[in-house]
């Protein structure tokens, strides 16, 4: 039996699906302060035995990696052998504990059949999800998968145009999904906290979208005005995933703000 480790990186939101698994939005934001986010699968080749993801290149933080490229897909994985995952374990901010709570998630977003859909839509339904908080107070998601097959796990996207194509892995690989924003020497960069806000853009409610508060992840689920590294200093430290060594060669160029959150 084999281990594979996927470690989400920067913004996206996690959901459970109705007892089958984690529903994961991976969010664009085109037109917005926030539209260089972009979003990528960044894994090492010597881990890969077969692709036929359109667009992969070498990534630019550490060439020696390839970037896959995700826009809008809907994206599911084949090869495990775990049951469905519940929830994810530990604690991660929660959406709807903001300053104005965010009742919904807009379906542009929400919904992998909407029209001018803006999310890629990831289905986790096997493997454990654990929310992983590092030294600098960023919270990532991590989720391990067991395979029996000599195969390994298969990484499956659909697209708009009803073109499928995947990455296999093999046994014991370990890999990012990430979101980050591309720094250029015009762009005008949000602050770091402030990529913390485009959360708020998803969401229905009144007054969502202005909210200025960091969301909380502690029981009585208040807003907060603290920096994100600092209200994720109040949660416990989750466990560390099983067999999840830490891997030099998994560089990302994402800062020490908030990462992932959950909804509701």
């Amino acid at each position: 039996m084999s281990i594979t480790s996927i470690q989400f990186i920067g913004i996206f939101v996690v959901m459970a699906n109705s007892g089958a698994g984690l529903h994961i939005l991976l969010p664009h934001f085109p037109g917005t302060q926030f539209e260089s986010h972009t979003s990528a699968i960044q894994f090492s080749p010597d881990q890969v035995t077969d692709v036929s993801w359109p667009g992969i290149k070498a990534c630019e933080t550490n060439p020696a990696l390839q970037c896959a490229p995700v826009n809008v897909e809907t994206i599911t994985f084949s090869g495990a052998i775990d049951p469905s995952p519940a929830d994810v374990i530990g604690s991660m901010s929660h959406l709807s504990c903001c300053c104005n709570a965010m009742a919904d998630i807009l379906p542009k977003y929400k919904d992998p059949n909407a029209s001018g859909k803006l999310s890629a839509h990831i289905f986790v339904k096997q493997g454990v999800a654990e929310a992983i908080r590092d030294s600098s107070g960023r919270t990532d998601t991590w989720v391990t998968m067991h395979s029996s097959s000599p195969a390994g796990i298969t990484l499956i996207a659909n697209a708009k145009t009803s073109s499928s194509f995947k990455i296999v892995f093999k046994p014991g690989a370990q890999f990012t999904i990430q979101n980050s924003p591309v720094m250029t020497a015009t762009a005008a960069t949000p602050t770091p906290r402030s990529h913390f806000l485009a959360y708020y853009l998803m969401g229905t409610g009144t007054g969502t979208s202005t909210c200025t508060s960091v969301p909380s992840g502690v029981a009585e689920c208040a807003p907060s005005q603290a920096s994100c590294a600092a209200l994720k200093k109040q949660i416990a430290k989750p466990p560390k995933p099983r067999a999840v060594a830490a891997d030099a060669l998994l560089q990302h160029d994402v800062g020490p703000d908030c990462t992932n959150s959950h909804f509701p």
